[in-house]
């Protein structure tokens, strides 16, 4: 694997991957909206002669992004609950179409992997006990709903020459070049 996409580049998980990535010799294009600036990815990577930066949405992807790219790790959307409930429609339109877009883009291209960064929240409230990839789904947010009805479509995508991977991340928290200080643990 030599040739990763990141969506999301810009966000609190993508800077650190996109720093992480280039460190392990893997050239990376970086695609956001860049919100909150192309600054929080670093001197050391806006720099680094693997890097290319692509200022984008991703609904608005086409072929171009993904020629000669081994790996897609779609990290971008609205990242929380709170936004979510701002505009359900606008969540669903970014969260689940616009990762469908991405994983459809992708397969078409013929890159091998694609990464999704998916949510517990899928799981909303789940009472006693453990839970843990076979536990029933329960959204209870627009964030939730997005990613909980994303998850099929994209591994219904899988193939043998298509590999579907989704995680389930629990909130990520500490530091990062874009921090997050709408979490109470940051």
């Amino acid at each position: 694997m030599t040739n990763a996409l990141v969506t999301g580049a810009g966000g609190y998980i993508g800077t650190r991957l996109t720093a992480r990535l280039l460190e392990a010799d893997i050239a990376v294009r970086g695609l956001d909206r860049y919100f909150f600036g192309r600054n929080l990815l670093g001197p050391t990577v806006l720099s680094h002669p693997k890097f290319s930066l692509l200022q984008s949405d991703i609904r608005d992807v086409d072929e171009r992004h993904f020629e000669d790219i081994d790996v897609v790790f779609d990290l971008a959307g609205l990242s929380n609950d709170a936004s979510g409930e701002l505009d359900p429609t606008l969540t669903n339109r970014i969260n689940r179409a616009g990762s469908l877009r991405v994983a459809e883009m992708a397969k078409a291209a013929g890159v091998p992997r694609y990464v999704f960064a998916s949510s517990c929240a899928v799981y909303g409230l789940s009472g006693e006990g453990v839970v843990d990839e076979q536990s029933p789904l329960n959204p209870v947010s627009a964030y939730a709903r997005a990613k909980a009805e994303v998850e099929p479509e994209l591994l219904a995508l899988a193939e043998p020459n298509f590999c579907v991977t989704l995680l389930r991340n629990a909130t990520v928290y500490g530091l990062s070049p874009r921090m997050r200080f709408d979490l109470a643990v940051n």
